[in-house]
């Protein structure tokens, strides 16, 4: 993971994405099992910025519910800026998507794109948005045997769900084989 140090190679690009999806998981774990809790809002909190800093007032009208909701959308984010990532890589080392020659990795790239742009619309209330000619259907087989059909046929228009893209843990495989694709 680079955080923002170190040679950005196209892998670690993808790592560094799979790296904040996996921490906002393990966030998203703690709220809901209460370990981190609403308490989180009491206190006031220093940014540090390199400069004076930035200081968060407690806010103390925070409740569970807006914690969950906060936690759901830093998800969102996440899951968000994986699909930007491994979009953006695949392009840069592989080239134009409708001139991807290879039949398994364009259907990943598809996949990959149309989830993009479903979060590019509106990152709180991602929508499928298929252009006619990427509504088809799309066989994947990932490295390690896994395989999904990615069905865009009639998407477009629908919110984003899980097994839509094979649930998150396909999504999660998908990632690692990007990784391994661009090394």
């Amino acid at each position: 993971m680079s955080g923002g140090h170190g040679t950005e190679s196209p892998a670690n690009k993808i790592a560094t994405a799979q790296a904040i999806l996996s921490l906002a998981f393990r966030l998203n774990s703690e709220v809901l099992a209460g370990r981190i809790n609403s308490e989180i809002f009491r206190r006031d909190v220093t940014v540090i910025t390199g400069g004076k800093g930035i200081q968060l007032p407690a806010f103390s009208e925070g409740t569970k519910e807006e914690l969950e909701r906060g936690i759901f959308n830093l998800v969102l984010i996440a899951l968000s800026a994986t699909a930007l990532t491994a979009d953006e890589t695949l392009d840069q080392v592989f080239g134009d998507l409708s001139k991807e020659s290879d039949a398994n990795r364009k259907n990943i790239r598809v996949l990959v794109n149309q989830l993009r742009n479903a979060f590019a619309h509106n990152p709180w209330r991602p929508k499928w948005v298929v252009k006619p000619k990427w509504r088809n259907i799309y066989p994947i087989a990932l490295q390690d045997g896994t395989t999904f059909t990615f069905d865009a046929t009639q998407l477009d228009g629908e919110n984003i769900k899980p097994e839509q893209i094979g649930g998150l843990e396909f999504w999660v495989k998908l990632l690692r084989h990007c990784e391994l694709l661009v090394s």
